[in-house]
């Protein structure tokens, strides 16, 4: 351990500018040390961790959901998923099955090979990874084994926030704009209002 270990420095986010940022977030000072350390690790500009945050703010509430829900009602998969569930009677043998739909929809795509992939490599982290192609790429970046052995991990601050700064780094550009951050996390532009709304609040936090 060196003195710096020992000294309470943050060097591109404070817990208070988080909680200004997601005010619902539970534990503003470990989500803040851990998107500080990412932050520097992955070496994001300081110029576009307002959008970091808005958009992780978006995706996990505040730092509240950090783990895909897959239990869905039967019209619901049909509506989701219309090629792989077209009618009630398929849709209900996956309906409140969180696992079974997981090796459903997941298996066999991105990157996700051995019988139970799907599931074992759900969306987790505040910008939800999915995939073993993903959780593979992540530790790689890391040279640690630890998002392959242990996929939970990204529940937590430390290994959630690298997650979350990984994708981010490898998928949005220098100083994109909300729509194009947008379209590189979500695939789209869901919920770009609040993802506005919330660029704004983290724009004026850290003018």
């Amino acid at each position: 351990m060196t003195w710096l270990d020992s000294v309470d420095i943050y060097r591109h986010l404070t817990p208070d500018q988080l909680a200004r940022c997601m005010p619902g977030c539970p534990d503003p000072e470990a989500w803040a040390r851990a998107f500080d350390d990412a932050i520097e690790y992955h070496d994001i500009r300081q110029g576009d961790i307002p959008m970091l945050l808005a958009q992780v703010g978006h995706e996990s509430a505040d730092l509240t959901r950090l783990e895909e829900n897959l239990s869905y009602r039967a019209k619901r998969l049909m509506q989701v998923w219309p090629s792989r569930f077209p009618n009630d009677r398929i849709a209900g043998q996956f309906a409140h099955r969180p696992e079974a739909l997981a090796n459903e929809v997941y298996g066999g795509r991105m990157g996700n090979n051995k019988d139970g992939d799907g599931w074992l490599f759900r969306g987790r982290g505040p910008i939800q990874l999915t995939g073993r192609y993903n959780y593979q790429r992540l530790a790689d970046s890391m040279n640690s084994r630890e998002p392959i052995d242990h996929p939970d991990i990204l529940l937590e601050p430390e290994m959630g926030a690298m997650a979350a700064c990984w994708f981010y780094a490898v998928h949005v550009p220098v100083g994109a704009d909300i729509e194009t951050a947008t379209r590189r996390i979500n695939g789209g532009t869901h919920g770009l209002a609040d993802r506005r709304r919330r660029y704004a609040i983290a724009q004026e936090v850290f003018a």
